[in-house]
């Protein structure tokens, strides 16, 4: 939903020692490579605790046909999603395995295994065009949407760290999916020119 977050205080550093380039000459000897003597340590997970959400969830109105309150219900709980990061709750608005479900993940991990958070500014949407009554549990919308900048804080001093840019109005095109509770979630949301982008 945000395809411009940016990584925030995230550093990745990979140290490659020890390797060397071989090569081998026609009269080389092979030899046996020596035997292991002691199992490899596992690499340690360090789980990131899911911080206190600052507001309580919105509810959600996704179920029936009325296209711009289900949209607008989306990218309200999204929005509230970004500024409360918990990655357990993104299949709440995106239906796994599709497109925005990904995106939406990696951009709620981000912010969490950062330790930050997003001044949530509510997008402006104008238009959502869709079928009079869904035939099936898919249905393509066109929705015209766009968002001011906001800011990026800091969990524990709430200082802003960055600024995601404003989105200027964009048409989109929005794909739901209807899952067995008869909720409607985001599948995939393309701009003008067929790349995936954000919604929010």
């Amino acid at each position: 939903m945000r395809g411009k977050l940016a990584v925030l205080g995230v550093a990745v550093v990979a140290t490659l020692s020890g390797c060397s380039a071989v090569t081998a000459s026609a009269t080389a000897t092979p030899t046996t490579a020596p035997k292991a003597t002691a199992s490899p340590t596992p690499m340690r997970v360090i789980a990131v605790a899911t911080p206190k959400a600052h507001t309580g969830a919105p509810g959600l109105g996704t179920t029936g046909s009325n296209w711009q309150s289900i949209v607008k219900s989306l990218t309200g709980y999204g929005q509230w999603l970004l500024g409360n990061p918990d990655p357990s709750m993104t299949g709440n608005v995106a239906m796994p395995g599709c497109g925005m479900s990904g995106r939406l993940g990696q951009q709620v991990s981000g912010l969490l295994n950062s330790n930050t958070y997003v001044q949530a500014v509510a997008p402006v949407i104008t238009q959502v065009v869709g079928p009079s009554a869904p035939a099936g549990n898919t249905v393509g919308l066109i929705v015209v949407a766009g968002r001011a900048a906001e800011p990026v804080l800091g969990q524990k001093k709430g200082t802003v760290i960055t600024t995601i840019a404003p989105y200027a109005p964009t048409t989109l095109s929005v794909t739901l999916t209807k899952g067995s509770d008869s909720k409607w979630r985001l599948c995939e949301v393309t701009g003008p020119d067929g790349a995936p982008a954000p919604l929010l």
